[in-house]
């Protein structure tokens, strides 16, 4: 870009991040109108920006339930989608190299500019405006721009507000085929109609539309009110339904597939599983998923909140503590959290102590560690933290348990895709096993219940292969009137069954909590006490 055209870009980068209340609703109509209008004459995908207030993932979910949806909320990162612009699904063996490459069709090649018919529009090709100097005539022909307070702009100047597809996977292909996760698929990622992004101190709304969409004035107008609605009110959480039954998983069963593990191992047929227990949840009324979500907000901000509602399925939600990998150009950041405990009520210190010195809890954190380490490897990347012999885990206390926590830093030698990553390290020994292959086997045809996208990963990248994704524990499934909760342990030589169960229900507290559902209401199950972590 000519320097004039990237101070240009840069200006109106500043114009449309000052605050909401002055940028009001006619002023952000206008800069919508001035975006379709150049969307209409333009092939490949137009982001039209509006100015935004700082405001939370529940209160946009609440407003727009109803709509496909996908939220992520981090430290220094909160983004939400609505509705699908673009979606990107993978199936089987293959399902991140197709997603990988259905995301680099989209930034190089757009598709031919259509009328709201279907037939190519006489809009395009346009010509370049009397004196337009060249690179903005560029931006006209580009797979993709910005147009920013109603002036086109390249996408870069989106920056923190730049395109990002978000979703996950399931934990293994074919795992998500049966209900709840009917709709969920080996893969799903969109690019949202709508995404409203915060970086803590600005947000903007970005309304992603080609040529045959950007005709359909009344209908982004319509929802920009929607948004603004959700804006203008907090959304205060209320309580869910009340509860109808509770049903964790026999304690058992548990008992029988933890004895199984230990067996094969003894048999020399494996090292370690990470078994998964389920709990189902039914309320007297629809479970509220923005609800769910702003409980969890508040209760676990120390952890990854996530949402995710394909087209056509249930909703699930997390706050996770674990992320699998994040690629910010050559920079990767990985973390081995593995080996845990109850955190106590009043001593912590004692609860950490006993962690640090257990040989199973370190034993069974080393070989996530080892894993990642040679995973990163194998990719080309040069490893900053931890260096080699020094892999002395630090702790990590979240509101219910304390985990063994090392985390690591990278380079890439060369370019790759964050979700190549991701593919490459998936699953780690902390939710799959070791041998990796045999664990996942032995999962796959022992448990009870299929996994679908517990223990998956979940999150968002953007069009550069930049992105974080975490891993989907603590977390449940919402379908209608049910939500299904899923918690795991770690299974090795040596381990007890009571000691595993009273892990998983543990575990459950950080959903069970948010639900509304108590050590009471439990009774003895989820909360039984046995565990010793802190109660909701």
């Amino acid at each position: 870009m000519t320097p004039a055209t990237t101070a240009r870009a840069e200006a109106v980068m500043a114009t449309a991040a000052i605050r909401a209340e002055v940028a009001d609703a006619h002023t952000c109509a206008g800069w919508l109108d001035a975006g379709l209008a150049i969307a209409r004459a333009r092939a490949g995908l137009t982001f039209i920006a509006l100015p935004a207030p700082l405001a939370t993932p529940a209160a946009i979910t609440d407003e727009l339930r109803d709509e496909p949806l996908a939220a992520w909320s981090a430290t220094g990162l909160t983004v939400v989608g609505v509705g699908v612009a673009r979606e990107l699904r993978g199936t089987g063996a293959d399902r991140w190299a197709e997603v990988i490459a259905g995301a680099h069709a989209l930034a190089s090649s757009p598709p031919a500019n259509r009328d709201a018919a279907g037939a190519p529009s006489a809009a395009w090709p346009v010509t370049p405006a009397l004196g337009e100097p060249a690179d903005l005539a560029a931006l006209r022909t580009a797979p993709t721009c910005a147009v920013i307070a109603g002036v086109l702009a390249p996408l870069s100047s989106l920056g923190f507000a730049r395109p990002r597809f978000l979703g996950g996977a399931a934990f293994a292909p074919g795992s998500a085929a049966a209900a709840p996760w009917i709709g969920f698929g080996d893969a799903w990622f969109a690019l949202p109609r709508w995404t409203y992004t915060h970086d803590g101190e600005r947000a903007l709304l970005v309304l992603a539309v080609d040529a045959a969409a950007a005709v359909e004035r009344t209908r982004w107008h319509d929802q920009l009110a929607v948004f603004q609605a959700a804006f203008a009110a907090p959304h205060v959480p209320r309580a869910q339904p009340a509860l109808v039954e509770l049903t964790p998983a026999a304690a058992e069963t548990w008992r029988a597939q933890v004895t199984a593990i230990t067996d094969a191992i003894a048999h020399g047929e494996l090292a370690k599983v990470v078994a998964a227990r389920t709990c189902t949840v039914a309320l007297a009324g629809l479970v509220r998923p923005a609800d769910l979500l702003a409980v969890l907000d508040e209760r676990h901000a120390d952890c990854v909140r996530v949402l995710i509602k394909p087209p056509g399925a249930g909703t699930l939600i997390a706050a996770t503590p674990e992320r699998l990998v994040r690629r910010d150009g050559d920079l990767i950041e990985c973390d081995a959290l593995a080996g845990s405990i109850a955190r106590a009520v009043t001593d912590d210190a004692t609860a950490t102590t006993t962690l640090l010195g257990s040989t199973k809890d370190r034993w069974e954190h080393q070989l996530v560690v080892d894993a990642i380490r040679t995973a990163l490897t194998a990719a080309g990347a040069d490893i900053v933290e931890p260096r080699p012999g020094t892999e002395s885990p630090a702790v990590r206390a979240l509101r219910h348990v304390i985990h063994l926590h090392t985390p690591f830093r990278a380079r890439l030698r060369a370019r790759r895709h964050v979700l190549d990553l991701a593919a490459r390290l998936h699953p780690t020994p902390a939710v799959g096993g070791t041998p990796t292959d045999v664990a996942t086997a032995w999962i796959a045809s022992h448990e009870p219940a299929a996994r679908g996208w517990y223990a998956a990963p979940v999150g968002w990248f953007d069009l550069e292969g930049n992105g974080e994704l975490a891993v989907a524990l603590r977390s449940g499934v919402i379908a209608g009137s049910h939500a299904y909760l899923w918690a795991g342990a770690g299974i090795v030589a040596g381990s007890d069954p009571e000691r595993e169960l009273a892990e998983t229900e543990v575990k459950l507290r950080a959903m069970l909590g948010a639900l509304g559902v108590t050590a009471g209401d439990a009774d003895g199950g989820a909360d039984d006490g046995r565990g010793g972590g802190r109660a909701d």
